[in-house]
């Protein structure tokens, strides 16, 4: 493909609207001083000494007349890479176009297939042909961008006083970098074989240019990242937390909360609530609830009653201990200070695993 649709939607975009934007790109004000002359030489009368001079502000000589100057002069200023996913960082002494993505929520097991999927997302709806060259690198088919330049100083600092025709090649080449403990990963996007021909003749273009071409696109993969990330965690909420049984180091029963301490914590106290146990003291600093059973009622007189079914455990006081465990919450539960049984923590397993999700779906 040769980009017959005016290449992908970001250049598309800059073909559009190149023209109206010209203005904005420009320097603007009074420009008289293009036609200022060099100073003659100073003329020292014979009968004057010659001032003494130095060369600590002398002005070098430099060869500025292919450069543009006055309403030519592009004052568009460099884009940036947004790091602006969870997650998503660049270095303060990064030199390439690159950016850093850590493993948060919502990524899975690997960040690696997590951003490598976003990127061909991004690439295909760009509608951007590739082929991977390796493991980790993949390499556009390439491109080309037509547009017509308006005549007033050009666009980007290019063209004359007629409108000329400019035309643009470009592959893009991208490489990944992961970590070898797997939980970070790099993304940088190169600009290979540009070049630009103006009527006919091939003109040079400075590194900006490039360089913003090539931070559009992994401006455009970092929001999708962003966006994918984003959908995910959504996703997981909307499903709630679960809970599983297991089995602890000393062989006794727990229930494992699958989320930290700190969001297992709120939602522990809620579910006991929820299937009858009333909390009647605890300790966050312990990560321990004090909890009371007892078989649900029928009410008074038909009126009011429990909303919770019977566990088919003995009524008493409880404690149900929380401790982290890696990104997980175990929870033990005790009575009499000792650790029930598996058969009184299977007894109680579904109400409380249902309780918990729930409860974080709300």
């Amino acid at each position: 493909m040769k980009l017959s649709r005016l290449a992908w939607m970001g250049v598309a975009a800059v073909v559009v609207t190149g023209c109206s934007s010209v203005e904005k790109e420009r320097a603007s004000g009074g420009f008289e001083y293009v036609n200022i002359q060099p100073t003659a030489t100073l003329n020292i009368p014979g009968d004057l000494d010659e001032p003494e001079t130095g060369d600590q502000y002398r002005i070098p000589d430099t060869d500025i007349a292919p450069a543009p100057i006055g309403k030519r002069v592009n004052i568009t200023a460099p884009q940036q890479v947004r790091p602006i996913g969870l997650g998503s960082r660049v270095l303060e002494t990064e030199t390439e176009t690159r950016v850093y993505f850590d493993i948060v929520d919502g990524m899975g097991d690997s960040v690696t297939e997590f951003v490598r999927q976003a990127t061909i997302d991004v690439l295909e709806r760009r509608n951007i042909e590739w082929e991977k060259v390796d493991e980790n690198r993949w390499v556009t088919e390439q491109m080309t961008v037509q547009q017509s330049v308006d005549g007033e100083g050009g666009f980007l600092g290019f063209g004359g006083e007629s409108d000329s025709t400019r035309e643009r090649t470009f592959r893009y080449e991208l490489s990944q970098e992961t970590e070898s403990h797997q939980r970070s990963t790099a993304l940088r996007v190169d600009v290979n074989e540009f070049t630009q021909v103006i009527d006919g003749e091939q003109k040079q273009v400075a590194p900006l240019v490039v360089r913003n071409l090539e931070t559009d696109l992994l401006n455009a993969v970092i929001s999708e990242v962003n966006r994918k990330q984003q959908l995910a965690v959504a996703r997981e909420k909307a499903e709630g937390i679960d809970t599983r049984l297991s089995k602890a180091t000393e062989g006794h029963s727990v229930f494992i909360v699958e989320d930290d301490f700190e969001q297992a914590w709120p939602l522990v106290n809620l579910a006991l609530e929820d299937i009858g146990f009333e909390v009647e003291d605890l300790n966050r600093e312990t990560g321990t609830y004090f909890v009371e059973y007892s078989e649900p009622s029928s009410g008074f007189m038909f009126i009011g009653g429990d909303d919770y079914d019977d566990l088919g455990i003995a009524e008493g006081e409880y404690e149900f201990r929380l401790l982290e465990d890696g990104e997980d919450t175990s929870v033990t539960v005790y009575q009499d200070d000792e650790i029930v049984s598996d058969e009184w923590v299977n007894q109680v397993f579904e109400a409380f695993k249902n309780a918990v999700k729930q409860q974080s779906q709300l």
